[in-house]
C-alpha cells in the first residue's frame, strides 16, 4: 500500500507520526528520495555542479520509506521530518540503489547519517565484476536500477513509442525522475507518487534476489557499503583550492608552450616546405602548415618520416597509426626518455630530438588547455572548494575520480600545491611504503622478497629497487659481490624498478625493449634473471595463469573473496571449440610429422581457423596478463578502502569528524585535514590506521606508512 504525506489529494492519506510508528519497528526499510533545485536557473554556472544532483544547490523535496507491504510517499517541502530522525539512529538495515546520493543530501540537509545500509547497485557491481558494460565489453551488463529492474523482475523502462509497449508490462519511466528537478511548489502528481513509491519497493525486491546469487561475497559488500559513506563524507567535504595559485602556474607553463610550439613550428619551416603555406600576394613567408594538436595531421606528417607507430584502437579493435604520446615515447632512446621524464628541453637535431620536442610540446599543451583556465570551471560555486566524485568499484575493486579527476594531474608538484588546507587547518599527506611490492611478496609468498620487508637489509635498509638490482645483476653478471645503489648504479636500479613492476603486472620481453631502449633477446635476459632472483614468484605466476583459464575469474583478494569475471572467457571456450571441431580426434596422439600433416589440409579447406588460432591466443595472453595485475591492484585497493573505513570508524568514535577529516583518496594514498594543534596527533591516527587496514589482508608482510604534515598535497 502506498500512504502519501503531504498536500496532494492522493487516495490514500497518512500522518508522519503513523509512518514513523510502522518503521520504528522493522528490521529492514526501503529509502530513497527526489531532489529539486534549490536555487533559481542562472544564477551559476551549471556545466560542473549541478542542481538536482549536488547537495550544496539541492533541496530534498520528497522522502519515500517503507518496506514491500507499505511505503510512505512524504512531501518534505511542506513536512518537517525531524520526527522521523530518531530512526535512523536504530539498527535498521536501510536499502536503496545507489546510497550514496541518499547519504549525502540526508547528510548535508538534515544532519542525518545512514549508517547501516545495503546498496544494490553496489551489490550487483561486486557480484557481477568484470561484466559491465564498457568499451571493451560494450554487450555488458548495466547496473542502473532501471537495468536491475529488468534483469531480476523482468519490469522494463518504459518506451517511448506508446504502440510498442504492452499494456500488461508493468514499466519505469525514467522520465518522472528528471520532472522533480523543476518542480517548484507544484503538488506532486499521483504518477509521482507512485514512481517514488516503486524506488522502495523495486530494491528490496531486487536484494531478496541478489541474496541468491550462487556468488555472494558478504565481506566484500560489506567493506564496500562501509566504504560508501566514506566516500560520501569526502565528496561532500571537498578540498580546499587555492585559484591564485592554479593561475600563477598556468601563467608560468604558458611561455614554456609556445616556446615549444615555436620550435616545432620552425623545425618544419626549415625542413619540411611541403609542409607549409604556399605563399600568396599577402603572404611571402612559408609557415608550418601542421595544426601540431590534430591527430591526423601529426600522423600524416610521421608518416611521411616513416616513423609513425602503431596501436590497438579500442574502438575498433584493429592496429591504426597512432600519434599517441605513450606510443611515439617507445620510440625514443633511453637517454631522450629519461629528458622527457625531467621535462628537459634540447634543440631539434634530428629526427629522435624531433620527436621529443613533439612530446614535451604536447606534456605543455595539456598544462595550459585541460589544467589551464578552463579547469576552474571544478570550483564549487558554493563552497569554492572542489568536490570530486568518485567511482567506487573498477574491474580491480579500486576507486577512480572524476569531474574533476584528481588522479591524473600533472606530475609537477605546482598543481598539487594549489589543494591546500583550510584557515586554521594543516594538510595531511599519507601514503603506504612500497604498498604493490609488499602486496607482491604477500600473495606469492616469496621468501626473500618477505625476509627484505619485515626484517629489513642490512646493506639497503628499505631500498627494494637497490636490493632487486643486486639480486638481479648478480646473476645476470655472475659477481656475486656486486651491490646495486641509486649513486652508482642508477640505470641499473631502473630497470629493476621497471621489471619489479611490470613483470607482475604481464608485462613481455616485446613490451619491455621499448623501456629498456634494448632488444627483445636482452629484455628477456633482465626478465629471466629478475625471476630467477626471485624464485617463488614464478611457480606465483604459473598458478594465477592456470586458475583464470580453468575458472574463467580471478580471485582478487581472498580474505573478502572479491573476484573478477572474464567477459571473454565463453568466448575463448567457443573459441577452443570451434577450432577443434576441424581435426580428428586423435589429432594428439598423432606423430609430428602426421599433425603437420594435417594442419595443412584443415588449413587449406578452411583458411579461418588459422585466424581463430590467432585471436584465441590473444585473448589467452590478455587473460594470463590481468590474473598477474589484478590481484595486486586489487588487494592493494581493498587495503585503501578498508583503512579509510577504520579511520572514519575512529574519527566518529572519538567525536573527531569536524577537527580530523579526509579530503581525497589516490589508490595508495590517503589525505587529510586537521586542526592545527590536533596535527601530530592527526597524523599518528592516519597512518596507524592505515596500516591496521592494510595489515587486515596481510599475513606475512609487514605494512607501513609513511606521512608528513604541510600547507597543501604536496608529498
Amino acid at each position: 500500500m502506498i500512504y502519501f504525506i503531504g498536500n496532494s489529494n492522493y487516495k490514500n492519506k497518512a500522518t508522519l507520526q503513523e509512518c514513523f510508528d510502522y518503521c520504528i519497528k522493522k528490521e529492514i526499510l526501503g529509502i530513497d528520495i527526489e531532489t529539486t533545485r534549490l536555487y533559481k536557473q542562472g544564477l551559476y554556472d551549471e556545466s560542473e555542479y549541478k542542481a538536482g544532483l549536488d547537495p550544496y544547490l539541492s533541496k530534498v523535496c520528497m522522502l519515500q520509506i517503507g518496506d514491500i507491504e507499505n511505503q510512505y510517499v512524504i512531501d518534505t517541502r511542506v513536512i518537517d521530518i525531524s520526527l522521523l530522525f530518531p530512526i535512523f539512529e536504530t539498527d535498521i538495515l536501510f536499502v536503496g540503489h545507489y546510497l550514496k546520493f541518499e547519504y549525502i543530501h540526508l547528510k548535508h540537509n538534515y544532519n542525518v547519517v545512514l549508517e547501516n545500509i545495503y546498496d544494490t547497485m553496489l551489490s550487483d557491481q561486486v557480484i557481477f565484476n568484470g561484466l559491465g558494460k564498457s568499451k571493451d565489453n560494450p554487450e555488458g551488463l548495466r547496473f542502473s536500477l532501471e537495468a536491475l529492474c529488468d534483469r531480476y523482475l523482468g519490469i522494463k523502462k518504459q518506451d517511448n513509442n506508446l504502440f510498442n509497449q504492452d499494456e500488461d508490462d508493468e514499466t519505469i519511466d525514467k522520465s518522472t525522475r528528471l520532472g522533480f528537478i523543476n518542480i517548484g511548489d507544484r503538488n506532486f502528481t499521483e504518477k509521482e507518487i507512485e514512481y517514488g513509491a516503486k524506488d522502495i519497493e523495486y530494491p528490496l525486491l531486487i536484494k531478496s534476489l541478489q541474496e541468491q546469487n550462487s556468488y555472494f561475497p558478504k565481506e566484500c559488500l560489506s567493506l564496500e557499503f562501509e566504504f560508501e559513506k566514506v566516500l560520501g563524507d569526502i565528496e561532500l567535504k571537498g578540498i580546499n583550492f587555492d585559484k591564485e595559485k592554479w593561475i600563477n602556474t598556468y601563467n608560468e607553463k604558458l611561455p614554456i608552450y609556445e616556446f615549444r610550439l615555436k620550435k616545432l613550428n620552425t623545425f618544419i619551416e626549415q625542413n619540411y616546405k611541403n609542409f607549409c603555406t604556399i605563399p600568396d600576394l599577402f603572404n611571402t613567408e612559408q609557415n608550418c602548415d601542421i595544426l601540431w594538436s590534430s591527430p591526423d595531421q601529426v600522423i600524416q606528417f610521421l608518416r611521411f618520416l616513416n616513423i609513425c607507430p602503431k596501436e590497438k584502437s579500442k574502438q575498433t579493435k584493429k592496429m591504426e597509426w597512432t600519434c599517441g604520446a605513450k606510443s611515439v615515447l617507445k620510440l625514443l632512446p633511453r637517454n631522450l626518455k629519461e629528458l622527457y621524464e625531467k621535462d628537459t628541453d634540447v634543440d631539434i637535431t634530428d629526427i629522435n630530438t624531433f620527436l621529443l620536442n613533439y612530446l614535451l610540446w604536447n606534456k605543455s599543451k595539456q598544462c595550459c588547455t585541460t589544467f589551464g583556465e578552463e579547469w576552474l570551471k571544478n570550483i564549487h560555486p558554493i563552497t569554492k572548494r572542489v568536490h570530486t566524485s568518485y567511482t567506487q568499484i573498477l574491474n580491480t575493486g579500486r576507486i577512480s575520480s572524476r569531474n574533476p579527476n584528481l588522479q591524473n594531474l600533472p606530475a609537477d608538484e605546482s598543481y598539487r600545491q594549489c589543494f591546500t588546507q583550510s584557515i586554521g587547518n594543516k594538510f595531511l599527506n599519507c601514503d603506504f611504503s612500497s604498498q604493490e611490492s609488499r602486496v607482491l611478496a604477500e600473495v606469492s609468498g616469496d621468501k626473500k622478497m618477505l625476509d627484505f620487508f619485515n626484517n629489513g637489509h642490512p646493506i639497503h635498509k628499505t631500498d627494494f629497487h637497490s636490493f632487486t638490482g643486486t639480486n638481479m645483476f648478480s646473476l645476470l653478471r655472475n659477481d656475486p659481490d656486486l651491490i646495486i645503489n641509486k649513486k652508482d648504479f642508477p640505470e641499473e636500479r631502473q630497470i629493476a624498478k621497471t621489471i619489479s613492476f611490470k613483470v607482475a603486472y604481464g608485462g613481455s620481453a616485446y613490451t619491455l625493449k621499448d623501456d629498456f631502449g634494448t632488444s627483445e633477446e636482452e629484455a628477456q635476459l633482465f626478465i629471466d634473471n629478475f625471476l630467477n632472483a626471485f624464485p617463488d614468484l614464478k611457480s606465483y605466476f604459473k598458478n594465477c595463469e592456470e586458475n583464470v583459464l580453468k575458472t574463467g575469474y580471478i580471485i582478487i583478494d581472498k580474505t573478502t573473496n572479491r573476484r573478477w569475471f572474464s567477459p571473454d572467457f565463453d568466448k575463448l571456450e567457443k573459441i577452443n571449440k570451434e577450432i577443434w571441431s576441424h581435426f580428428p580426434d586423435n589429432y594428439r596422439k598423432l606423430s609430428k610429422e602426421q599433425r603437420e600433416k594435417v594442419k595443412k589440409e584443415v588449413y587449406s579447406k578452411s583458411p579461418h581457423v588459422k585466424d581463430m588460432w590467432s585471436l584465441y591466443f590473444t585473448i589467452q595472453s590478455s587473460l594470463k596478463r590481468t590474473s598477474l595485475n589484478y590481484p595486486i591492484q586489487g588487494l592493494a585497493g581493498s587495503q585503501t578502502k578498508k583503512s579509510a573505513v577504520l579511520f572514519r570508524k575512529y574519527c566518529i568514535e572519538n567525536n573527531l569528524q569536524n577537527r580530523l577529516f579526509l579530503v581525497n583518496l589516490i589508490h595508495d594514498e590517503c589525505s587529510a585535514e586537521v586542526n592545527e594543534d590536533f596535527a601530530e596527533e592527526g597524523l599518528q591516527i592516519l597512518k596507524s590506521k592505515m596500516i591496521e587496514g592494510a595489515s587486515f589482508f596481510c599475513e606475512k608482510v609487514k605494512m607501513d606508512a609513511e606521512g608528513n604534515i604541510n600547507t597543501n598535497w604536496s608529498k
